[in-house]
């Protein structure tokens, strides 16, 4: 078998590729491809957001909305990971998930996710490789429970419940874009690949996940599964009932300059452009509609400026884009309440904490 040397690049995706027309949109019987460009960007409204001042929250990083509690995540805990948030009242409820490798103890908290009631919360540490239940309510500062990936389910990240015998994920290596597990770590299905996402299908399935890495959500009934692209615009929709996937392309349809690069034994991912652009840096799958948070400027204003999104697209189930809102405060991450029309964020300022934007018309 020929080994590649060390240095070898074998592919090389030049200079970012800018469409002032979007592409067409494709259909196939399982995936369908649809574009939009910035022309067909609706006007934005201005929203005003109220940044709360709750000093227990050191670095926060994430956000998530139960339907009756703000659930805060840490960076980097020192003691806690975990923030319980009235936003009513706007005060802290409860500070847990302690910090260490004990029993009910997390390390890192890479995922949240709601439970089936108001009062719970999932997380995913994926130091630990497993998904912890809390109760909010609880006067306990560790998890109720928690499932463990076993072996056979080794390369799954980004793992959600997707019912409470099966769980949806992505997997570090292979060019299955979706897997939905059991919990003995059986694959039962698989949806779409990652070669498709590039005209050259050459390119190692894990290199063309790398350039399609990004946030993922999952909807409360469980039927629809999302992605949205950091590196590459882009948002994939799974209909879960159906397998079929609709991938909205846009607004500015750049694919990041990259080379493959083998120094590591393996094919990675190396990126040719240091100031390359974040695109979707996070997303809710909420009930009605999807809604990404939108940056589409260079790292370096992150880096240089402490910037980062100030907009959010509305999209609905079929991959239309029908709504955009531009924030006075910019955003780490993002939760959205639809009965009350509420958005929360972490600001992404010198000094992050939760801000609260009204939405309502």
């Amino acid at each position: 078998m020929h080994t590649p040397h060390p240095l070898l690049v074998l592919l090389i995706f030049g200079f970012f590729i800018s469409c002032g027309t979007p592409p067409k949109d494709s259909v196939a019987s399982d995936y369908i491809i649809r574009t939009f460009g910035s022309d067909d960007i609706p006007a934005p409204d201005a929203l005003k957001g109220k940044k709360l001042n709750l000093p227990a929250l050191l670095n926060p990083k994430s956000i998530l909305w139960t339907g009756k509690y703000l659930v805060v995540a840490e960076r980097n805990a020192l003691d806690y990971h975990l923030h319980v948030v009235d936003p009513d009242s706007e005060q802290l409820i409860k500070t847990m998930g302690k910090d260490g490798m004990g029993p009910g103890e997390i390390v890192a908290t890479y995922q949240l996710q709601r439970g089936k009631s108001v009062n719970e919360c999932w997380i995913y540490d994926h130091t630990q490789k497993l998904i912890a239940l809390f109760d909010l309510n609880s006067p306990d500062e560790l998890y109720q429970k928690a499932f463990r990936q076993p072996e056979k389910m080794f390369l799954a990240t980004d793992i959600g419940w997707f019912s409470d015998s099966t769980l949806m994920c992505r997997l570090a290596d292979g060019d299955d874009k979706f897997v939905l597990y059991d919990t003995l770590g059986n694959v039962l299905s698989t949806y779409g690949t990652w070669s498709q996402m590039l005209e050259d299908r050459s390119t190692p399935p894990n290199v063309i996940k790398s350039v399609h890495q990004g946030k993922s959500s999952i909807r409360a009934d469980r039927k629809k599964y999302v992605l949205v692209g950091l590196l590459r615009d882009f948002i994939e929709i799974l209909h879960l009932p159906s397998g079929k996937i609709i991938s909205v392309r846009g607004p500015e349809h750049n694919i990041p300059a990259f080379e493959v690069d083998y120094s590591a034994g393996y094919p990675m991912a190396q990126f040719t452009n240091r100031s390359l652009p974040y695109y979707y840096t996070y997303a809710v799958a909420g009930d009605e509609y999807i809604y990404a948070l939108y940056f589409g400027k260079s790292v370096d204003v992150f880096f240089q400026e402490g910037e980062m999104a100030r907009e959010i697209f509305v999209f609905d189930y079929s991959g239309n884009l029908v709504k955009t809102y531009t924030l006075d405060h910019a955003l780490f991450s993002l939760a959205v309440d639809e009965k009350n029309k509420r958005f929360f964020g972490i600001s992404s300022d010198k000094d992050p904490n939760v801000v609260i934007f009204d939405y309502g018309d």
